[in-house]
């Protein structure tokens, strides 16, 4: 398994999608020998644009870490198709998020196995890897030294999570990195019925975005939240129900009535009440009908 010295160990990268690439990339310009391995045209035509050697039988089998950066359907069947062409101590990892280990015992056959999931939203292989966290889950003594320094050497800082947490675990990075992203785009198609352009509207929102996660990273998320919710104006938060589009007004409810919950304790009971009564199950969007004054 992993050298002790010096010496940067074999990786071979099954996959070359988003993350296959930025990690081959990324890994050979830290000086690690790395070939990658893919059966689509697809894949080879970017394997070649970016100049990373394919694997043969020789380089699977001298391999001393074997990374399956595919779809969560095709981790089972890849690492069957591939265990029989590795040696019998390279250590077996998926990257898939949501899977524990025993997705690949059935291919495993004695190997050690792991997962390396990179809290990445990663576009393409210029996406920057360093800096993000990543979960790394192992049984073995050997491989996880092994994964640590993968981890190192792309910049990542290691997380573990409990296998039995790995639907929630998995469920919390998608909504913040797809449903950061849909959020935002309910945000823009808001703008768009206010009639501000969808540039305009996306350059605004994503900066003011930016500042909101740099607020919650530094203070914490209650203490970030801000808004009309926080300051209990119900009349404000009437007029949003009213302005929204259909589509984007059931996610507005439903992040507000989170803001609602955390603000709650901070708040006059009957201002609570009057935030939460626009806020329910049937908002008065269409009825004409303004919330009670206090």
């Amino acid at each position: 398994m992993a050298a002790t010295g010096p010496r940067r160990p074999r990786v071979v990268v099954v996959g070359v999608g988003r993350l296959g690439s930025a990690i081959s990339v990324q890994l050979r310009k830290a000086g690690w020998p790395v070939t990658v391995r893919t059966q689509s045209p697809a894949g080879r035509r970017q394997a070649k644009r970016l100049g990373l050697a394919e694997a043969d039988a020789a380089a699977m089998s001298r391999a001393e870490l074997c990374l399956l950066t595919v779809p969560d359907a095709a981790v089972e069947p890849v690492a069957r198709a591939v265990a029989p062409l590795l040696g019998r101590t390279t250590g077996l990892v998926h990257c898939a998020g949501a899977l524990t280990l025993e997705a690949l015992q059935p291919a495993a056959a004695g190997r050690p196995t792991g997962s390396f999931h990179p809290l990445v939203s990663v576009t393409g292989p210029e996406t920057p890897l360093a800096g993000h966290a990543v979960a790394i889950a192992t049984r073995s003594r050997v491989l996880a030294p092994l994964l640590g320094r993968l981890a190192e050497a792309l910049g990542l800082r290691p997380l573990r999570v409990p296998e039995e947490g790995r639907a929630a675990y998995h469920a919390g990075a998608a909504m913040v990195a797809s449903g950061l992203v849909s959020l935002l785009d309910a945000a823009i198609a808001a703008w768009r019925a206010a009639g501000v352009s969808e540039r305009e509207a996306t350059a605004a929102l994503a900066a003011l975005m930016r500042s909101a996660l740099a607020g919650a990273e530094l203070r914490g998320t209650v203490a970030a939240f801000t808004g009309p919710v926080v300051r209990g104006d119900a009349d404000v938060v009437q007029a949003h129900v009213r302005g929204l589009p259909p589509d984007v007004l059931p996610i507005y409810l439903a992040l507000q009535q989170r803001v609602l919950a955390h603000a709650a304790a901070r708040l006059p009971r009957p201002t609570v009440a009057r935030v939460a009564a626009v806020l329910g199950p049937e908002p008065a969007r269409r009825k004409g009908t303004r919330p009670p004054r206090r």
